[in-house]
């Protein structure tokens, strides 16, 4: 009982210092923040959400007031608020959609990027690393020498550099999925960029380098594959999502 009213009165605070039940459109919660898209951002007085009991830290996110409060306690912080604030059950997702809709042409554009990226990251980031100390590595005579120690980072440089051979299919899945189509299509549309049986885009430019040329009603097309090909990645996975919803 006295957490219950330990969280009403941190949801009756939170209202007070983001302009009332009325300045919210929508609101849900995430591993550990509350989420409120709020219709005025100039009401939010950051510095007294601050000193709420319970809240870690807060920020504002685009058009979304992000409040910290830490795995578990958010949930239960919620419940209390989202009655307090007489708010519909909402998912984290619809929030995510209300809060797009408030932001201009250009905010959308950087903030779809972004979520396309944001998951693939860590990979890249990791087999970047992972690349230059396998590179490092291979200067040492004793790696160079010894089987094992060539065996292993050998390896270990293959797994390094095997992202950024299948980069515009990894790319093509998590745009398919940011825009709302089914990831699996993703994959199978990158794995048609990236097919054997293309000649190598980074090929392009080499002496004896002559692709197959198909002729479609008068359009030449080059049999290359997309490697590297991030921007084309991109827009491919933005149509594969758009003609998925549609059918």
């Amino acid at each position: 009982m006295e957490k219950e009213k330990l969280y009403q009165k941190i949801s009756q605070e939170i209202l007070e210092n983001i302009g009332g039940p009325q300045n919210i459109q929508g609101a849900a919660h995430c591993a550990t923040r509350l989420r409120i898209v709020l219709k005025d951002l100039s009401l939010v007085k950051t510095d007294k959400l601050e000193n709420i009991d319970l809240i870690k830290g807060c920020f504002i996110a685009g058009s979304q007031l992000q409040l910290i409060l830490g795995a578990g306690t958010v949930n239960e912080v919620y419940k209390v608020f989202a009655k307090e604030a007489k708010l519909e059950n909402m998912s984290l997702s619809d929030v995510k959609d209300i809060a797009t809709k408030k932001e201009n042409p250009l905010q959308k554009v950087i903030k779809a990027l972004s979520d396309v990226f944001v998951e693939i990251i860590p990979a890249i980031l990791a087999a970047a690393i992972l690349l230059g100390v396998t590179g490092f590595l291979a200067n040492f005579e004793a790696v160079k020498t010894n089987q094992t120690l060539y065996a292993i980072n050998r390896l270990a440089f293959l797994a390094s550099v095997g992202i950024f051979a299948v980069l515009p299919m990894v790319v093509v899945y998590s745009a398919t999925k940011r825009f709302g189509g089914r990831a699996i299509l993703g994959i199978v549309v990158g794995a048609i960029m990236l097919d054997g049986s293309l000649a190598n885009a980074y090929s392009i430019g080499t002496p004896g380098f002559n692709p197959e040329i198909l002729d479609l009603f008068g359009l030449k097309i080059q049999m290359v594959g997309f490697q590297g090909g991030i921007i084309v990645a991109l827009m491919m996975g933005y149509i594969v999502a758009t003609l998925d919803k549609f059918f």
